[in-house]
């Protein structure tokens, strides 16, 4: 698979290390919370953290929770995780970065999510407080996602999309979606999504308007929405490759496993004694897009030769 790098470091060189964070076990534990599908997040991080020389309940001991369907839950989980006293915690997709900055301000929290649009964090370059990790510019990709949709269908004149109502990553989301939306002449056909069980009347609203295709926020349920995009014969469009390999038309994201090989290499630091301040933040480097070509034949999509090139990989 060939990769672009699309993106750049949004901080600066990794500081000399403050003095270590309590320990408070002889084994270091490291919670990790996540907003929405835990995978491949969780597998990703924990195999980063093996090629570092963590092993399982021998070198660290992991705790992990995870909130699929109730985003309400999170706080009480992040709460949980406070309570076990970790060293460390993990928090992934912008409604678990929010719980786990109200459940501590002393606990090191690295994320991969919408910290940064959201405005979570400020200082890029010196973290306040005690949150620092990765962000993978989705809104920026969204926007992107608008102008591939209108290389593929030019004539299109509508886009739903799907936003997660209690994930606060869907205002700058759609804030760039507008922007670029405008500039291509599509009309942008938001709606809400307040709990998974509100996506089929949104599907029903969505082929109302006569919409030519629909973009999924990444923290709404993936297996629901591809499997509804097809029913209703929409070109589907997400920022996870799981969305496409799942039957999605296609997605543009930043690399998981390159996200998480940095959330680990920090968690490393933190163990080690450095403090969040010590760690920039950092923008995803790589991203890719992959294309579901089975998807398009159902959909009756022929796919431009020079589109497909552009891809990093074809789901034939």
């Amino acid at each position: 698979m060939k990769r672009r790098h699309l993106l750049a470091l949004a901080g600066a060189a990794v500081s000399a290390a403050a003095p270590a964070h309590a320990q408070k076990s002889a084994t270091p534990k490291v919670g990790f919370l996540v907003a929405g599908d835990p995978e491949p997040s969780w597998t990703q991080f924990r195999k980063a953290m093996t090629d570092l020389g963590y092993v399982d309940g021998r070198t660290v001991r992991f705790e992990y929770r995870a909130s699929t369907a109730d985003r309400s839950q999170l706080d009480e989980l992040a709460t949980v995780l406070v309570s076990l006293e970790v060293n460390v915690l993990v928090a992934v997709l912008t409604p678990a970065i929010t719980a786990a900055k109200k459940a501590t301000t002393k606990i090191p929290i690295i994320f991969n999510g919408g910290a940064v649009e959201t405005g979570l964090v400020k200082n890029v370059a010196r973290p306040e407080g005690n949150l620092t990790g990765v962000f993978g510019a989705t809104a920026a990709l969204a926007g992107k996602s608008v102008q591939l949709f209108h290389d593929l269908k030019p004539k299109a004149k509508a886009l739903g999309v799907l936003l997660n109502a209690p994930d606060p990553f869907h205002v700058p989301l759609l804030r760039e979606i507008d922007t670029v939306g405008r500039a291509e002449k599509i009309e942008i056909v938001p709606v809400m999504i307040k709990t998974p069980d509100e996506l089929p009347a949104a599907f029903d609203e969505l082929a109302r308007r006569g919409v030519d295709g629909v973009m999924i926020q990444p923290s709404l349920p993936l297996a629901a929405t591809t499997t509804m995009a097809m029913q209703y014969r929409l070109p589907a469009i997400s920022f996870r490759r799981e969305f496409a390999e799942a039957g999605g038309l296609l997605s543009l994201s930043s690399d998981f496993s390159d996200i998480y090989r940095t959330v680990a290499g920090y968690v490393d630091k933190v163990l080690k004694g450095a403090q969040p301040a010590d760690l920039p933040v950092q923008q995803a480097t790589r991203v890719e897009l992959v294309v579901n070509q089975r998807t398009a034949k159902v959909l009756g999509l022929v796919l431009p030769p020079l589109f497909l090139a552009r891809a990093d990989e074809v789901i034939e």
